[in-house]
């Protein structure tokens, strides 16, 4: 047998090791293999998130990020710079966007019902994004004031998203944190200036600052008037800076300041002197007011809460169930209440926004606002890798009186998610669409090589 060129050598070769090749059962099994992945990549992108969730805390979850943070040593001194560093953990299945970590140094208080005396508060970190179950290094540096007093210390550390939704702690609490931690300062100076926490009043009477207060003052009330002891327990007397703060629910959201003042004052040694300031509080239910006093090298602050009875609804958190969108069914939610135990109505509107600002998807309801925490959830089938999840709560007048915008960009994290593009349910789509190439490959040789094998030159 005689060959002419190359090219008819490699189409005998090809026919002798195909000849025998059942080409046409061959395409009937690549067929009935892309129809059964493709009904896999279906039912697998449709189920994942298909079961129907009516509570909020089916899908918010307090504490869901573990914040492992600690002083690189265990005993310092004055003026010492201290190095926090550890680890944030992200325990939920899906991404959480524009985290702040909040640090608080507090002196342990041998009287433990009235809580510590804090030093000072700080946000450490901000534009934290963590991908699903993420577990993310960070550090943070605190300088001691110079005339810090020996003692244990207290690292309280909260973790919260868009300067307003607790994900781990409570930072206008001084008993539920996200994270602690203890060192030691070392050094001869025992006496230091600090607020009496167990000396604050409200109108005259003692007022209970640690832990959830239980005094609510009616709903028409329009002026508190707060004092708060400074008290000097050393030999001479102390020139000090205060700062007022008054903030709408808490500090963690910068837009919350509602108003604020300062003052030079001078305490005596062995004394103490009360701070007095009239609020005007006809506005809000919830008000937080934050007294800072600086002087001698030392810091000193003291947190209070007052709360009214009253009606004004806020988010509690807003998320998406899965980021990026791969159409296969993941929802948007939020989470809404009344901060007093008043009710009244509210219209809750969510909306979703693709990365030109085209509104895609949008459900809003009218809805009976408690201290309960109550859901309002829509499923998303797009496929988006870029995107803005809005909220709002306005009254029935039509006034905002809470809104979010969440950006989500794939890219955002420290590790990116833009390869998640390609899900398990897309690379089941993704091996349909090679078997489909395999099998016009194959359909290709039959016809080129197996039908017109006459053409062959021997």
């Amino acid at each position: 047998m005689q060959f002419t060129g190359r090219l008819s050598e490699y189409r005998f070769l090809i026919m002798l090791t195909m000849n025998n090749f059942d080409y046409r059962r061959a395409l009937k099994i690549t067929f009935l293999a892309v129809f059964v992945l493709l009904s896999v990549g279906g039912y697998s992108a449709l189920a994942k998130d298909t079961k129907d969730k009516s509570e909020c805390f089916d899908y918010y979850h307090f504490q869901s990020v573990d914040i492992d943070l600690h002083a690189s040593g265990a005993h310092y001194k004055p003026g010492d710079q201290v190095k926090f560093v550890g680890f944030l953990t992200n325990e939920n299945n899906y991404p959480l966007v524009g985290g702040s970590l909040i640090l608080r140094v507090s002196r342990q208080n041998a009287v433990s019902n009235i809580g510590n005396d804090i030093v000072d508060e700080w946000v450490a970190k901000t534009d934290i994004n963590l991908a699903p179950l993420e577990k993310q290094a960070v550090e943070a540096i605190y300088t001691l004031p110079s005339g810090t007093t020996a003692g244990t210390y207290i690292l309280a550390s909260y973790f919260v998203t868009q300067e307003k939704f607790n994900i781990s702690g409570l930072s206008f609490t001084d008993d539920i944190y996200g994270g602690y931690a203890v060192f030691d300062v070392e050094g001869s100076k025992e006496a230091f200036f600090r607020f009496d926490r167990a000396g604050v009043k409200v109108n005259g009477k003692s007022f209970n600052i640690f832990g959830f207060t239980d005094k609510v003052f009616p709903e028409d009330t329009e002026k508190l008037s707060i004092g708060v002891p400074l008290k000097n327990d050393g030999a001479k007397a102390i020139s000090a800076k205060i700062s007022y703060k008054l903030y709408y629910w808490d500090s963690a959201d910068a837009d919350n300041l509602i108003e604020s003042r300062e003052e030079n004052i001078e305490i005596k040694s062995k004394s103490s002197k009360e701070l007095l300031w009239d609020l005007n509080v006809k506005d809000y239910p919830v008000y937080f007011l934050k007294i800072k006093a600086v002087g001698d090298g030392q810091n000193s602050e003291v947190h209070i809460r007052l709360i009214k009875k009253g009606f004004r609804p806020r988010l509690n958190f807003v998320g998406l169930t899965k980021f990026p969108l791969d159409g296969g069914g993941a929802k948007a939610f939020l989470c809404y209440h009344n901060v007093t135990d008043g009710k009244g109505a509210a219209k809750i509107e969510l909306t979703l926004k693709n990365g030109k600002g085209e509104v895609i998807a949008t459900k809003s309801k009218i809805a009976t606002t408690t201290a309960n925490i109550k859901l309002l959830s829509d499923r998303i089938g797009k496929k988006l890798n870029k995107l803005t999840l809005s909220a709002q709560i306005l009254n029935m007048d039509g006034e905002v009186l809470d809104k979010v915008d969440i950006k989500y960009d794939c890219s955002a994290f420290s590790r990116s998610l833009c390869s998640l593009w390609l899900n398990k349910g897309a690379y089941v789509y993704l091996w349909s669409g090679i078997a489909l190439l395999a099998a016009a490959a194959l359909f290709y040789i039959y016809q080129r090589f197996i039908i017109k094998k006459k053409d062959v030159i021997v």
